[in-house]
């Protein structure tokens, strides 16, 4: 455990699950969203997976750090980590939150609160930011972000029955309910598809999804686009997913990658496989530095 000033703020019954690789100054902005929260959660709870994470932390949160360290950071055990978080929990209300994500001041409050009433899945709103950002602790990032223009906004909680919007950026749901539905599929390695399957695994438990206006500010990074580095994740997960459920994910990217020469769908097996791997030089030409979104 990791703390060292006292915490001069009310404690909520909550634990804050986020996963790490290779986000350090994100890590560090997350932590500062927190702090500046009206209520602070009972415990930060970090899967770390990057064994370059340096955290020297003096401030108020108890933050437990535990590593699942991976040499694989394009098949990182995302399922995994996030089970592993939910695991060590000490509180019945869990508050996931992607390492990318700062929580506006409100945010513990609104969502521990929510899922006391609401209960099920409940999925934070996210904006995201147009530049990347510092000073988090005293600036207002409502105006230096923007909604996803694929995703619906509503002003107060709402139930909703496509459950395909579920992202795990920020959710929350109580622990019961996490174990009733096993988790998430530690079949799934790497990007894709694995929020989806635990969305779907949800519905058909006839567990309720909300979406809520509780904000989550989205950080700036670099991405593929299409999203060549992650092409064994996504296939892997795809045939997997399809297997599972009987539907494709991820197709856009899919047909991208065909359409390519880099995959191959065989009609006899159902499933795509890898013809060969994008080098470096691939990757890095469809890089994008400095858009809010993919």
């Amino acid at each position: 455990m990791l703390q060292k000033k006292k915490n001069m703020k009310p404690i909520a019954e909550c634990s804050i699950i986020t996963i790490h690789y290779g986000r350090q100054e994100h890590l560090n902005n997350l932590i500062l969203g927190i702090e500046r929260n009206s209520i602070h959660p009972k415990e930060l709870i970090i899967i770390n997976m990057d064994p370059k994470l340096k955290l020297d932390y003096n401030g108020p949160l108890t933050i437990n750090l535990n590593n699942i360290l991976s040499d694989r950071a394009n098949l990182l055990p995302i399922a995994n980590a996030r089970n592993l978080g939910a695991e060590l929990a000490e509180t019945n209300h869990l508050l996931f939150l992607d390492v990318d994500c700062i929580p506006e001041d409100s945010y513990i409050k609104n969502l521990n609160n929510q899922l006391e009433v609401y209960k099920g899945l409940i999925m934070a709103t996210p904006r995201y930011l147009k530049k990347p950002v510092t000073r988090v602790e005293t600036i207002d990032l409502i105006d230096k972000s923007t909604l996803h223009p694929r995703r619906p906004a509503y002003s107060k909680v709402t139930l909703i029955d496509h459950y395909e919007l579920f992202w795990s950026l920020c959710f929350a749901m109580t622990k019961q309910d996490f174990k009733a539905l096993q988790g998430f599929d530690e079949e799934y390695k790497g990007y894709g598809a694995e929020d989806t399957d635990f969305a779907f695994k949800a519905k058909a438990a006839g567990m309720k999804f909300c979406l809520s206006p509780a904000i989550a500010f989205h950080q700036q990074h670099s991405f593929v686009r299409p999203p060549l580095d992650k092409i064994e994740g996504i296939v892997n997960n795809a045939n997997y997913f399809n297997k599972k459920w009987n539907i494709w994910p991820m197709e856009k990217a899919l047909k991208t990658f065909d359409k390519a020469g880099f995959i191959t769908f065989d009609t006899s097996t159902n499933t795509y496989s890898i013809n060969h791997l994008p080098d470096e030089h691939s990757i890095e030409k469809y890089r994008v530095i400095n858009e809010p979104f993919a």
